[in-house]
This record gives structure tokens, sequence and C-alpha cells, in this order.
């Protein structure tokens, strides 16, 4: 089976523009097709197949902001960018504000840095095609998807194939004090069996591992970023959201100890799995805070679990904004599935026993007052997975006691 290659459309005025993008682009493995005009445009996308529109902000017949917000209504799944030396201009700011427009590329662009933008743009385009086009819409009223938090790409790239520079790694997480404290307390919780007290970051980081201390620090660089501009959202509580997610860690990292009692991979994957499960969340209250709220408030109105408000509400649900999210950082396949299917583990076809863990911590954690987050309606947890992991009335106060245990030890 062959797959279309990926079409992008330029508008522009200005022959010689398109002329240099043409041989700038000749050998890469896109379909550019190349417009002067506005109507030349929308004649174009009403018969072909195009995943991504880049146009200057003044076309020969149509200002730039009417011409993506007409393909905003009419295609919604079409990635929209501008190509402009007038960074400043009203129409550009008004489009970005209003999500018309996605990003923009300066003239005279620099050759590399142009490609790269495309070349991110259309991995956005390919992961929409997943999703409906009530996502696709909704995705595209961002005006920029966020990108990775640099801290943990700077702690990734001191990993290289199986080889881990512990030094460096050290190094780089001591100079930001919050994180540091952050996986102390962690390094030193029971939770991790530590006997001896853990007090340098080169031990915290051998006591934790890499894998949960990568995800510890993307877990707060994103936090730290979208709470700084978190609006006021009514029934979503941002130091709840984050005391839920660690208890759900923990409660995770604890259920899939009884499947697999000496499987430390198994362990910190759905430690992880536990922290990032509400990604999601965090994306709906930065993105779309007034739809999230008005969800929350339908939820707890009608007595509906909030991922069927959210449907009703905007068209997708938390876990599928959150997974899209997951994947466009490319963020290991288990990270994505857990933040995917925790509502529903039984659709994940990899991963199942640390997705079903981080499902069933989940429904745990709200059991035990760890959290709202929105969802005013709890569910029970299922009678297969209260067998898979040997859950009884004695079995949960063991685990509410483990967890309440941790959870108050960060707190200190």
């Amino acid at each position: 089976m062959t797959h279309a290659r990926p079409a992008i459309l330029f508008v522009d005025h200005e022959q010689d523009t398109l002329q240099r993008l043409r041989q700038l682009l000749q050998g890469e493995a896109w379909e550019c097709h190349f417009v002067s005009s506005a109507a030349e445009a929308m004649k174009y996308l009403q018969k072909h197949r195009v995943d991504m529109v880049v146009s200057d902000t003044q076309t020969a017949d149509m200002d730039g902001h009417q011409l993506f917000a007409e393909i905003h209504k009419l295609y919604p799944g079409i990635v929209r960018i501008y190509l402009s030396s007038y960074a400043n201009q009203d129409n550009v700011i008004k489009a970005l504000a209003e999500g018309y427009c996605q990003q923009i590329i300066p003239k005279p662009w620099i050759d590399q840095e142009l490609k790269e933008i495309l070349r991110s743009a259309i991995r956005q385009s390919h992961q929409q095609k997943k999703h409906s086009l009530a996502f696709q819409a909704l995705i595209n009223s961002i005006p920029l998807l966020p990108a990775l938090p640099e801290s943990y790409s700077n702690v990734r790239a001191c990993i290289v194939g199986d080889e881990v520079n512990i030094e460096k790694m050290a190094d780089y997480i001591s100079q930001d004090v919050a994180i540091s404290s952050i996986l102390l307390h962690w390094a030193n919780s029971a939770l991790f069996g530590q006997r001896f007290q853990v007090d340098t970051i080169k031990k915290a980081i051998i006591v934790l591992g890499t894998d949960i201390v990568e995800n510890l620090i993307l877990s707060e660089s994103v936090n730290r970023t979208i709470a700084a501009k978190l609006p006021e959202i009514k029934g979503f509580d941002f130091g709840q959201f984050k005391k839920h997610s660690m208890a759900t860690a923990v409660l995770s990292r604890l259920l899939i100890k009884s499947l697999h009692p000496t499987d430390f991979v198994h362990h910190d994957r759905a430690f992880v799995a536990g922290l990032l499960h509400d990604l999601g969340k965090l994306a709906a209250a930065s993105f779309f805070p007034m739809q999230f709220e008005t969800a929350i408030e339908f939820a707890k109105n009608r007595k509906l679990p909030l991922t069927e408000a959210e449907m009703a509400t905007y068209g997708t649900q938390h876990a599928e904004l959150g997974g899209f999210l997951a994947e466009w950082w490319a963020l290991p396949p288990f990270i994505v599935n857990a933040i995917c299917w925790h509502h529903q583990p039984h659709l994940t076809s990899i991963d199942q026993d640390v997705v079903a863990a981080a499902h069933v911590a989940n429904l745990l954690s709200y059991q035990f007052h760890y959290g709202s987050n929105g969802d005013t309606c709890l569910r029970g947890i299922a009678d297969n997975y209260r067998e898979k992991f040997y859950l009884s009335e004695e079995a949960n106060e063991i685990l509410r006691a483990k967890t309440d245990q941790t959870i108050s030890a960060l707190a200190q």
C-alpha cells in the first residue's frame, strides 16, 4: 500500500518568491503547488487534497487573514502558515490570536529553518488525520502547539543509545533548584524502597532510573509552563490536579508490582503512565479554558463522566487531546497509549498491563480523594480489573495507606 505524499500549497503574489520556493523544495518528498492569488488557492482546494497552505499576509486579491479564515472554516484539517516580512502587521497578530494561522515564517527566510518548520507542520497534519474533523478543527484553533520542554530535551540529550552520562545529567538538573528538590523527594520516598538518605542528584538518578527522572522533569516543566498562564477555571484546581497525578503515579506503580513483582521496567513505566495520564486536561485547560469549564459544568449538572461532557461540548475529550500532544512530542508509545486509553484500557493493543494499572490507579486516586480534576461523576472499578490486581477492601486500605505515606512525605 502506497501513501500519498504530503501536499503543500504556496500562495504568494510575488513570482520571484514562488520561484525561489520551487528551487529550494524540489528535492523534498512533498507535492508542492504554487498559486499567486486567493481565488486560485480556493479553486485548487476544491479539487485537490492539501495538507498545508503557506501564504503571504497579502495576496493579489484578498487579505491573508480573510483567506485563512475561509480555509479554517471550510477545511479545518489543513495546517495554515504565514510567510511574511510583516510579523507585527495587524492581520498577522489577529490571525494568530484567533487560531486562523499556526505559525509565521519570516521573509527573508533561512532555508534550513523554513524546511524544518514545514517538516514539523507536516507531521502535525499527519497526526491530525488520525482524528475526527471536529478534533482537527479544535487543534487548528490553537495558535501554536507547545514545544517539547527544553529541560526534558536537555536531559534526553544525556542518553545516547544504551549509554547514560549521569555526571552531565546530574550537573544539568542541579542548576534547577525546584526540579532538584522534586527528584530528591521522590528518591527518598518509601515507594522506591530507600533505607538510606539520598542526598545528591547523582544518587537520585541512580535510585529512580533515567526513565522516571526524564518524565518527572517533563511533568514538572509542563506544569510550570502551563501554571504560569493558566486562567481561573471553575471546577478545576491546579494544585489538586498535581496531587491527583502524583497519587495516580504511586498507585499505578504499586498495582503493577502485584502482577510483575520483579519487573522493574514495568514498575517504572506504570509510574510514568500514572504521572502523565491526564496531560490532556492541562492541554484543555490551557488551550480551551472556556470550553473546558463549560464541559466541567455540564458534567456536574447532568451527572455525566467528564469525557462524555467534553464530547458533547467540543467534540473530543482530554484523553484524545493528551494523546495527540504526546504523539506530537514523540514521547514513547507506552506513554501515548496510557494517556489515550486510561479510560478504556481494553482498547489498547500494546502495554496492556501498564495501561490497565494507570486506569485502575486513576479511579482509586479519586476514591481516595486525591483531586477531582473536573470529574464529578466518579466511576467504579470493573470486576475484571478488581480480580486482575487482587483488589479487596483490605488491599485497598493498604494501597491507601502507602499512597498517603508517599504523598505526605512529598508535601513536606
